[in-house]
């Protein structure tokens, strides 16, 4: 995850900020409509602890595993405010997405690793390899149609033009060269590791061209708004970011 190192200043200072709010709840909200009892879940790259955490508060065993000891301390930081019995449901660690072995985790999430990688196939792999028979991946990447999508919103008609067919961008962090992939990619790639999809969901579609800020007073309505979009035909292909919940063969 060297690319995104560039840009981890930028990602701690938006952390609660309205993107990373909605990011956050649609993504919990979404895979919790999946689990039905208390799983064993290994959480790669967890950055700052969020969806670990949020696991963790419904009942889960969670170990968060990320390649940055700066992050990792944020999710330390932010565990410690946790009551007891969550802390003792959680564990942290270092430990990289492409060299995690073979497991028999119920649940393996990875959220916004994807995009500073080269290729899916391999992480696809990897994650379903540390999953049991039966088991779920969660997967969160960055969907192509979005590129042209947030610069369109934002009035960037050349960025917006270059978009339609851009596989590569410079992110809102500033990372230059992180990387994009179609739903139906990322589908694949997980098929061809030995899990099948069950379910995609769109994440941040009306808000993802929106400046840095605190969430608005509405905040439960524009939930509730891209809650919806990021079900529905044709608006979930056109989000910012691609949920998809695969179930390991």
């Amino acid at each position: 995850m060297g690319k995104f190192t560039s840009g981890q200043d930028a990602w701690i200072a938006g952390l609660g900020q309205v993107r990373d709010a909605v990011r956050q709840t649609l993504v919990a909200r979404q895979l919790r409509e999946h689990i039905d009892r208390p799983l064993d879940v290994l959480d790669v790259g967890c950055g700052q602890g969020s969806q670990a955490i949020a696991l963790a508060r419904d009942g889960h065993t969670v170990t968060g595993l990320d390649t940055s000891d700066e992050m990792l301390a944020e999710a330390e930081r932010s565990a410690a405010g946790e009551p007891a019995d969550v802390r003792e449901r959680l564990r942290f660690a270092h430990g990289d997405a492409l060299e995690l072995g073979a497991g028999g985790h119920d649940l393996v999430c990875c959220h916004g690793v994807t995009m500073y990688l080269p290729g899916i196939e391999e992480l696809a792999g990897s994650l379903v390899a540390a999953t049991r028979d039966g088991g779920l991946v969660s997967l969160l990447t960055r969907n192509r149609a979005g590129i042209a999508m947030r610069a369109g919103m934002q009035g960037d008609w050349d960025a917006a033009l270059a978009g339609f067919d851009a596989t590569h961008y410079t992110n809102r962090l500033g990372v230059q060269d992180a990387r994009a992939d179609d739903p139906a990619a990322v589908r694949t790639a997980l098929a061809d590791a030995g899990a099948e999809t069950i379910a995609w969901y769109g994440v941040r579609l009306f808000t993802d061209h929106w400046p840095g800020g605190d969430p608005p007073p509405d905040m439960e309505q524009l939930l509730a708004a891209e809650d919806e979009a990021g079900r529905r035909d044709p608006y979930r292909a056109l989000a910012a970011l691609t949920h998809t919940i695969a179930r390991k063969r």
